[in-house]
């Protein structure tokens, strides 16, 4: 199906690499599309295929709002003929007052949007499955989506980045000047470093490496949840995996493991420091990488400090799997823009007064339709 541009590029980055000691590569995921689906663009061509094989006419996920899920999954499901149905919710999300980055694109891709507003993230699926009850009442046959695209069908694109990935680390097929054929590939220490929401990728990762007989060490930092909760979602997703390639062996996490990092988790999901912000404007400005603060950032000072503290050797060499997701640089997070507003303060005009409402009045209606969505003006109708 291949709704990506792959192979992806492998990038040498000789900058990264005189400043944290390792030889550094950057796996270029956020390049699969342009609507910044990143990795999940991968994901998807297997769920896609999967739902329209079940027959689905609907695909309904959920995400908070600087999620790049929503918009990967209905910029999937408007390329195929299906409905995307995206639901919004999380402890602390409230709809804002306009739209910026990730939430904009998704408002202007989906059929139907459906917020949750301050409600515990721990009722994603209930949430996800009340959608599935409503949307199958419409007449339509949905197929859910969960965070992470953790699935049976997901892992297998997970799987083709690992793959793709040993081919490029073993040819030099990076399709950028200064990555160089390995003649120890297979042999030299290789460190994988990604995000890790609910641990799916970097299970890919490893899994791939397994099957090729390949030692990568494969680093997941945590955006969201703590180590034990990633590390659980890993596991389950494990044993899916093992019974579906009838490969036992593959239930052991110590045949691909995973190596679990929460100590750069910081406040938790979408509640960026000072510090973690400044570091994101540091890297665009040394570096020119675009890292929200949400997800790639925090991969990024994943690497940073494994290769401080030595966990990645200076001879080794560190793919950063860069997962997408740089429209969170243009979102709307208080934190976000509290800190732009006062690093750049005398490029900007004055701050609205205090007082000014940043929600939508209460009994704002909750959802918007079809006509109006592919209209373009996805003015709610009612919940």
């Amino acid at each position: 199906m291949g709704d990506g541009r792959t192979p992806t590029p492998l990038e040498a980055r000789p900058d990264l690499s005189a400043r944290l000691g390792p030889e550094v590569l950057l796996k270029r995921e956020d390049l699969l599309d342009d609507l910044g689906g990143g990795h999940k663009v991968r994901k998807l061509d297997y769920v896609v295929a999967d739902a329209l094989r079940q027959g689905a006419t609907a695909l309904v996920t959920g995400g908070s709002l600087p999620s790049g899920q929503c918009v990967a999954v209905a910029a999937a499901a408007r390329r195929h003929g299906l409905e995307p149905v995206l639901v919004y919710s999380g402890d602390e999300q409230r709809r804002p007052s306009h739209p910026q980055g990730s939430y904009l694109l998704a408002l202007m891709l989906a059929t139907e949007v459906v917020w949750h507003e301050r409600t515990p993230w721990s009722r994603n699926a209930e949430l996800l499955a009340d959608a599935c009850r409503k949307a199958a009442a419409r007449g339509l046959v949905p197929y859910p989506v969960p965070p992470g695209i953790t699935t049976w069908p997901g892992l297998l694109g997970s799987v083709g980045l690992g793959l793709e990935l040993a081919d490029q680390l073993g040819t030099g097929a990076g399709e950028a000047p200064g990555v160089r054929p390995d003649p120890a590939h297979g042999r030299r220490e290789v460190h994988v470093v990604a995000p890790a929401g609910s641990g799916a990728t970097c299970l890919g990762l490893a899994l791939a490496a397994r099957l090729l007989g390949l030692r990568w060490q494969v680093h997941g930092v945590c955006i969201g949840g703590g180590r034990a909760a990633v590390e659980a979602e890993i596991d389950a997703l494990r044993q899916e995996a093992a019974r579906r390639l009838g490969r036992p062996d593959l239930a052991d996490p110590a045949a691909a493991p995973v190596h679990v990092h929460d100590q750069w988790l910081a406040a938790g999901y979408d509640r960026p420091s000072e510090a973690e912000l400044s570091a994101m404007a540091e890297a665009v400005g040394d570096h020119g990488l675009l890292l929200d603060p949400t997800y790639m950032l925090k991969a990024f000072l994943g690497l940073r400090g494994l290769a401080a503290s030595g966990a990645i050797p200076p001879a080794a060499r560190a793919v950063l799997v860069h997962t997408g997701g740089s429209l969170g640089l243009f979102g709307s997070s208080p934190a976000l823009r509290s800190w732009s507003r006062e690093r750049f303060a005398p490029f900007l005009a004055p701050a609205a007064p205090d007082g000014v409402p940043d929600g939508v009045p209460a009994g704002a209606p909750t959802s918007f339709t079809a006509a109006t969505a592919r209209s373009g003006g996805a003015r709610p109708t009612g919940a």
